[in-house]
């Protein structure tokens, strides 16, 4: 029997026991996969992530991402909390770079604040992969009001920057009613898909550019609070569906609010000729515990 050390983390905010919490494993080396998944399930949180030696020692380290069902390739808040965590630990500020399965993403660190902030940058910029249900699917797997979904310039597309995701647009009212519908849902073809995301503009606090909640029960993960890979897919779907001046813009996302855990996500992306060229997420995380486990 060994013992790993491990952290968790209160990601997309600046208090604890609000945003997504995280398990992070600093020191992973000698897991193999089926531990790695099975300390995944332990933990029971939307995700864990495991911190390697990088396979480029040009990088700072490389990171494996599990949900209780299975590894991804890639997802927001695992990546902004294991930044954190790995700059804290050896007193880093300014720029890393971490190996993912999606590919070598670049991290800001900044240190320098009360509460310190990672902002990543996508090497996958969103696009459309495939098709979408139709909106009265949608309607019903989350028990929406009939013609809730916008079925005109917003209408729901698959849409992915390294994972892959449903997202549609909703009143901001039905946006906060919605429920799972565990019959309805299991008409959704969720093959090679993460989940859902449902969007309105605006939201519970000024500056807000949109409220969101993402559900994702296949993951094991029925709502999350905070989904930095879904946040990094929305600028594909908001470019498809109205016209982005060219240049950067800023949104602030909010998600977990129905669930007790207020997030707050950063979006920076670059848009020319109406196409998006650039995405980095960004937010601040909290470390809330410490310990040890045997496996």
């Amino acid at each position: 029997m060994k013992t790993y050390a491990f952290e968790t983390w209160d990601v997309f905010t600046k208090t604890r026991f609000e945003g997504n919490p995280l398990a992070v494993v600093p020191d992973a080396a000698g897991l193999s996969d089926a531990q790695m998944q099975t300390l995944t399930r332990e933990f029971n949180l939307a995700e864990t992530v495991f911190i390697l030696p990088p396979k480029d020692p040009n990088n700072t380290a490389r990171l494996r991402i599990f949900t209780p069902s299975y590894e991804m390739p890639f997802a927001g808040h695992p990546t902004v909390g294991a930044s954190l965590s790995i700059a804290r630990a050896r007193k880093l500020s300014g720029l890393i770079r971490l190996e993912l399965n999606a590919g070598v993403f670049p991290v800001r660190i900044d240190a320098d604040r009360p509460v310190p902030t990672a902002q990543f940058e996508n090497p996958n910029l969103p696009a459309e992969r495939g098709p979408a249900p139709d909106a009265a699917l949608l309607e019903a797997a989350l028990s929406l009001p009939e013609g809730s979904v916008d079925r005109g310039a917003h209408k729901p597309r698959r849409i992915g920057a390294g994972v892959n995701f449903y997202f549609f647009k909703a009143p901001l009212e039905a946006v906060r009613g919605a429920r799972i519908n565990s019959a309805a849902w299991e008409e959704l073809d969720m093959k090679g898909l993460v989940g859902v995301l449902l969007y309105a503009e605006g939201g519970e606090n000024a500056g807000a550019s949109y409220h969101v909640r993402m559900f994702a029960p296949d993951a094991g993960v029925p709502e999350d609070p905070a989904t930095g890979g879904a946040a990094a897919s929305l600028p594909g779907q908001i470019a498809l569906s109205q016209k982005l001046a060219d240049g950067k813009h800023e949104w602030v996302v909010e998600q977990g609010y129905e669930m007790g855990r207020p997030s707050r996500i950063e979006i920076e992306l670059e848009t020319l000729g109406g196409a998006v060229r650039a995405v980095r997420i960004g937010g601040a995380a909290v470390p809330v515990s410490k310990g040890e486990i045997a496996v």
